[in-house]
């Protein structure tokens, strides 16, 4: 399922967070509201099946670029707009700082379980303890718009998909600035992940809806 017909995307890039949201918001009517003929019938059978799942918007990019705040805006936006908003954060299922690539995957599964309209159960990362948390189940019947933020996010099953980037030096300011020193030492650790990431992923990248820059 995708949105490519409501107005922009195909790597739109925008500095404008209200942009993101009119696109955001017009991908919600149309997954929701299906197309319908005179009678008001669904012109897509599929389609009402598709409005009954939860409409992922993935928010993906490097460390530091700006994701969290960009999450946090849309969640309060779209709440304000009477929507349901779930926000997932993949750095709550990341198993430490070697991580990424296995977090990436169980995002994966957890994305194609929502789309199937079956629950999806993930382990919470306690990045203080450096050991597993307690464990969590999503049920797709319960949610109405799911955003998931972080390192990997688009390359699961998601109806939007945004890519933030910013800087390198600001992204490194930014990610100093919220996590301190607990970060410093794994910053190159990370990125090393990220590369490989983006480089596996690519096409997907590539076609991301949304370039959102953040500087």
């Amino acid at each position: 399922m995708g949105v490519w017909n409501i107005g922009f995307g195909n790597g739109y890039e925008t500095n404008d967070v209200e942009e993101i949201l009119e696109f955001c918001l017009k991908a919600y009517r149309e997954l929701t509201l299906p197309p319908t003929d005179e009678g008001r019938m669904p012109l897509d059978t599929n389609a009402l099946n598709d409005a009954a799942l939860p409409m992922i918007i993935g928010i993906d990019g490097r460390s530091g670029s700006g994701k969290t705040r960009l999450s946090e805006f849309l969640e309060q936006s779209l709440s304000a707009e009477g929507i349901g908003v779930r926000v997932l954060n993949l750095d709550s299922i990341y198993p430490g700082w070697d991580g990424l690539e296995e977090g990436t995957k169980a995002w994966q599964k957890i994305s194609r379980n929502l789309r199937n309209g079956k629950p999806a159960s993930y382990q919470e990362w306690d990045w203080h303890a450096d050991a597993p948390g307690p464990e969590h189940t999503i049920d797709p019947a319960q949610e109405t718009v799911i955003i998931c933020e972080g390192v990997g996010a688009i390359t699961g099953t998601c109806d939007v998909r945004i890519v933030v980037r910013a800087p390198d030096e600001l992204r490194y300011r930014r990610a100093i600035n919220r996590d301190g020193d607990m970060y410093r030492p794994h910053w190159e650790r990370w990125a090393a992940q990220e590369e490989a990431l983006f480089a596996a992923y690519s096409a997907t990248y590539a076609q991301a809806d949304i370039i959102y820059r953040t500087a």
